[in-house]
């Protein structure tokens, strides 16, 4: 009996490390989901009260209606904006690790570094787009390159936070044990630092999507940016607040998707 209990308790420990626990997504999930209803309630009580015309502002009914009526067009939009906001921010992520591991390591390359990260991420991107558009033409290339530079340093700065917090004592043990600077940091400095990253990354994610849809505008590509750029030219407003609608839950979506992340990867410490 006591084998079976403790096979029993051991069960739903091995159901959330190792497959997909369904309450622990429902706990998470709920409070977003309440969000979505108040901000829908909020939408119709303006809407109504301030009796908005509707090719300034439809009423939630009607804008998701436009969703399901144009959503072929819509998703073809939107998977093109979050491709390129996943790409960029794979980008922007690796390069903001490299660049925080090697400041962290290195005084002399912070001083000589750390001064043009700094420029090229408070550049203007408005300012650099023709540049950015001539070197990577009018495709993926300038839309990645436009989510890199805004979403890096977010996620560079965390990181950078988070290897300097790594205990004095667990540095100390390692250089006594004569482990090399590599070892230091995949089992120290990386362990320690995996918290302030995805603090990073998670403000990095939401404005993937924002970058994405700014490149789109600047360049013409065929994304959400565009979309919405169209459908204000032919004051079509019903699908303007559809495309925006769907912007805001991509980037939700990203969002939750980088806190689920960095949830398994804490389960799978632990």
């Amino acid at each position: 009996m006591a084998d079976g209990a403790s096979l029993a308790s051991r069960v739903p420990a091995a159901r959330r490390a190792g497959g997909f626990d369904v309450a622990r997504f429902a706990r998470s999930a709920a409070p977003m989901v309440a969000l979505a209803l108040l901000f829908f309630l909020v939408w119709h009580l303006v809407v109504q009260a301030f009796a908005v015309p509707p090719y300034v502002m439809p009423s939630p009914i009607a804008t998701l209606r436009t969703v399901a009526t144009e959503w072929h067009g819509i998703a073809g939009a939107a998977a093109f904006t979050l491709r390129n906001a996943i790409a960029g921010l794979v980008v922007a992520f690796t390069i903001a690790i490299l660049l925080a591991a090697l400041f962290v390591t290195s005084d002399v390359a912070t001083r000589a570094v750390l001064p043009l990260v700094i420029a090229i991420r408070t550049a203007p991107v408005l300012a650099i787009a023709p540049l950015l558009i001539l070197m990577f033409g009018r495709g993926i290339g300038t839309s990645i390159a436009v989510v890199v530079i805004v979403s890096f340093f977010p996620t560079m700065v965390n990181a950078m936070r988070g290897f300097r917090a790594s205990h004095r004592s667990a540095l100390e043990l390692m250089h006594v044990l004569g482990s090399s600077r590599l070892q230091i940091f995949r089992k120290v400095r990386l362990p320690f630092a995996l918290p302030f990253i995805f603090t990073g990354l998670r403000s990095a994610a939401t404005s993937a999507v924002l970058a994405a849809m700014l490149a789109e505008w600047l360049s013409g590509a065929p994304g959400l940016g565009t979309y919405i750029l169209n459908a204000a030219a032919h004051s079509r407003a019903n699908l303007l607040w559809a495309a925006v609608l769907v912007s805001m839950a991509m980037a939700m979506i990203m969002y939750s998707l980088s806190s689920q992340v960095e949830r398994w990867l804490s389960d799978w410490r632990g």
